[in-house]
Parts: C-alpha cells; structure tokens; sequence
C-alpha cells in the first residue's frame, strides 16, 4: 500500500509538472516570438551548456533560423532578443512609454539599494534621477564648467604615457593604454562625484571596488530564472553584498566630510554628492546614505568602463589600419597644427568623428542593452510581448548587419563621412551605441568629447604600430608607440 501510494504520489507529481510546462511555455510559446523548444523545468538550459559566450551569444546564433526577434526560455522566464533597428525604433521610441521598465534581477538589486539607481529604477524616481544628473552634471553648462578637470586628465594620460617611455633603460617601455586612460579618467570622475582630489591609495581601493562591482553585477545569474539554481550561486551573492558593503564603507567618510565641508573653497561646488544631499531632502522615503553610494558608484562606473574600453578599441583599431591613423594624424595637423587638440576643435575634425564612430560600431563597447521591461502587454512585431518577459535589444547585431552596412567587419571609417548617422539613432537605428528613448545613455557627450580628445592626442603625440611576432596575452595585444618628437624614446603598448 505505500509502495503504490508512492508511485501515486510521484505519477502526479510528474503530471503537474508536464502540464505546467506544457500551459505556461508551449501554450504561450504560440503567441511570442519563435524559438527553440524549451524542455520542461530548465527551459533553454540545455542550449545555453552547449554554447559558450552566454544566452546573448546563443540568441545570435540562432539569428539565421529564427529570424532578428526571437525567445529563449530560461526556466520559465522567456527572455526576447531583438535584433532589428526597425522593431527596435518601434520598442525604444513609439511605445516607449511602455518598454522603459527594468527587470528586477535579485543579484543587480543587492548592488542598487533595491533597484534604486539611474539605470535599474522605474517610474516618477527615474524621472527625477535623470533629471537631476543631466541639470546638474552632464547639461551643457555643467560640461563647461568641469572642463579644466577633463583638460587635466586629457594632458596626464599623454604625460604618463611619455614618462614610461622616458623612464625605461632600453628606449623601449611596455603600457597597458586602458589602465593609464582608467587612472587619469578615476581621478577626474571621483572629483567629479565628491568635489575634492582623493588620496592615491583611496583611489585604487576604490577603482579596485569599482572594477569587481562590474564585473560581478551584470553578469548572468541563472539563478534568477530558475530558483533551484540559487543554491548553487550562494556564494555569489554573498560576495555581491560584502562588495556593497566595502563601498559603503569606502564612500561614508567622504559623504560625512562633504556635508560639513559644502561651501568650503576647496570643495568643487555641484558635485554629483551634493545634488544627491539635495535630492535627499525632496525624496527622504527613496534615498539615504545607502542608495547615494549606490548611485555614486553607479555614475562612477559608467563614466569609466565604457569610455575607457572605446579610447582602447579605437587606438587598437588605428594600430591595426596604419592608412587611417596616417590620414587622421594629417587632418589634426591640418587644422590644430603643433598645440593640443581642444574639445573646441572637435567640430573642425570630421574624420575624427568618423573614426570614433566606426570604432564604436566595428568594436561596440556594450553588446546588448540593459535588460527591458513591459509595463503591460504590448504588441511588436506582430508578436506580444508579456509583463514578465526580459527584453534585450541586441546593438552588436545592428552594427554588423550586411543588410545595413556593406563589408560590416571591416574598418573604414569613410562610411560615416558618406552617410553622417549620428551616436543619437536620430536618423537611422542601425547605429545606436549608446542605446535610445528613455534608457538613452545620459552621458553621452561627455563619452564622446573623452574618446574623442584623447586618441586625438595619442594619435598628435605617437607613431602607432603594431609589434610583430607578439603573442596576445589576456590584457590584449602589445603596439608600439614612438613619441613623434624625436628625441624622446619609444614606448610599446598593450590594450587591454
């Protein structure tokens, strides 16, 4: 008798699982966007062990049988890549309204205070953050004001760089490019944040900090979508709130010290810091020391890992056409002649911005968007797109497409002198590097002054070359730089 009781017991057991994947996926499979069959319980795991590079590389490979928009299960979470600049400016700007939601991942949530940052929040908060960082830190008038800090970074990175290459005992020195751009661009965003210069030590704890949040809290959390794997991701987690704790740590000093030095001289007025105490008092049920670390941490990031990662594509893509570096060096002369190109000069430098550009598209620093979200149930591509579904616009696709670009993977920065699209997707979604609507990347002139000084500098400053014979390591491949005045010696550097 308890023998069949237990056969029993696991028969149904088996039966209401079967049905609840037969209702909630297969059923709801038939109004979504096509796919592969997702199996019972897991959904696409299966697909995900087998392809290396993560659900995003998975969803790519499947481009060709599924068409650009199309669903991967992951548990019972249908996660929906879009592909298409069309259903993209469909999504991002005519039902915008209702696309700009984020998706509640518990791993991004014990980073942000509970979802309470810029880039991960919803609603009237989200208004009132951004409206707060493009006021006070990133309009036009701000930029202005905050550009002897970039001037600063701009002549340091040149500086360091010129200093290795002095230094070394055989004419020859070996630079990592991003760290140096990194260290330079730290400094001048955590002035930026806090309105003081911070101590060198400070510094790295906290671009260390910084640099693990990164890497750590956008990564893929399977755990997420299928609840039983949490168990296997404990670890994780606790490592994700030992990390908001160290920033807490890291950043209460300097707010405490900030709040009695406000209006003090040696405090640079508008700071980010300071728009946030300000915030506080309009806001005291949303924000408090907590999430203004983690908002501070936040801006921190942006301004640095992207830019920094685009100035290191760029140089490396110059290094590798040495035709386009020759041209763009020709045009600099052209129009700066010998002092230092200046954010003012940029409008005069046209193949510049078209090398920016190109490199923004052949090397996109962010292969998809931030995960979407539908405040309610909406209709794309002749497909609905639920509540629950994870929407993910994939920009990578858009810049190699050969529908949109003749010879998508190569380099040839001439393509955007002959057709101007701009990083706004204002006349074109096909490029789109900075995403769109209103998850639009706020700091994007900023970015694009930063990318854009410094590889004119480097590229004013060096001859670029590529080593031969090298081995790539997993910083990325050696180039060497020889300062174009002659009796300073050379300088090998590695991206990455």
């Amino acid at each position: 008798m308890d023998f069949f009781l237990v056969i029993t017991t696991l028969t149904v057991l088996a039966a209401s699982i079967l049905f609840d994947w037969w209702y909630f996926l297969r059923l709801r499979s038939k109004r979504l966007p096509p796919g592969p069959s997702p199996w019972p319980i897991v959904g696409a795991l299966p697909h995900l062990m087998r392809k290396k590079g993560g659900v995003t590389k998975l969803s790519q490979s499947l481009q060709a049988k599924y068409g650009k928009i199309l669903t991967v299960w992951v548990g019972k979470k249908p996660m929906i890549f879009i592909s298409d600049p069309e259903l993209t400016y469909d999504a991002l700007v005519k039902q915008g309204a209702y696309f700009s939601n984020r998706v509640k991942n518990s791993t991004i949530g014990l980073t942000t205070s509970g979802w309470r940052t810029l880039s991960t929040s919803e609603g009237p908060w989200t208004i009132a953050l951004r409206k707060n960082i493009m006021t006070h830190m990133l309009g036009p008038a701000r930029l202005k004001a905050f550009k002897p800090l970039r001037d600063r970074a701009y002549e340091g990175i040149v500086n360091d760089v010129k200093s290795v290459a002095a230094a070394s005992e055989n004419g020859v020195a070996q630079v990592n490019c991003r760290s140096v751009a990194y260290g330079r661009v730290a400094r001048f965003v955590l002035v930026l944040t806090f309105g003081v210069e911070l101590e060198d030590d400070l510094v790295q704890e906290i671009v260390h900090c910084l640099g693990e949040r990164f890497r750590l809290a956008f990564k893929f959390s399977l755990g997420d979508y299928i609840s039983f794997w949490k168990i296997f991701e404990v670890k994780h987690r606790q490592t994700l709130k030992h990390l908001q704790t160290r920033h807490i740590q890291l950043f209460a000093p300097l707010m405490q010290r900030l709040r009695g030095l406000q209006g003090d001289e040696g405090v640079i007025g508008g700071n980010y810091c300071e728009t946030l105490f300000q915030l506080e008092k309009e806001f005291p049920e949303k924000i408090n020391d907590s999430v203004i670390t983690s908002l501070c941490a936040e801006f921190l990031n942006a301004a640095l890992h992207t830019t920094t990662l685009a100035i290191d594509s760029t140089m490396a893509l110059l290094c590798e056409h040495p035709e386009v570096n020759e041209k763009l060096y020709r045009e600099i002369e052209a129009v700066v002649g010998k002092r230092a190109v200046d954010e003012s000069d940029l409008p005069q430098l046209p193949y510049l911005s078209a090398v920016v550009r190109e490199a923004l598209r052949v090397r996109t620093t962010a292969i998809t968007t931030l995960p979407h979200a539908t405040s309610e149930l909406r209709k794309l591509g002749g497909y609905e797109i639920p509540t629950d579904a994870v929407v993910v616009f994939v920009l990578e696709s858009f810049h190699l497409d050969p529908t949109h670009w003749s010879d998508p993977s190569v380099f040839k920065p001439e393509r955007f002198l002959e057709n101007d699209l701009d990083v706004l997707g204002s006349k074109n979604f096909s490029f789109l590097p900075f995403s769109a609507g209103r998850r639009v990347c706020p700091g994007i002139q900023l970015a694009m002054f930063e990318i854009s000084v410094v590889v004119a500098r480097l590229v004013q400053n060096f001859e670029w070359e590529k080593v031969p014979n090298v081995k790539n390591t997993e910083i990325g491949t050696v180039f060497r730089a020889r300062p174009r005045s002659v009796e300073l010696l050379h300088a090998e550097l590695s991206f990455g």
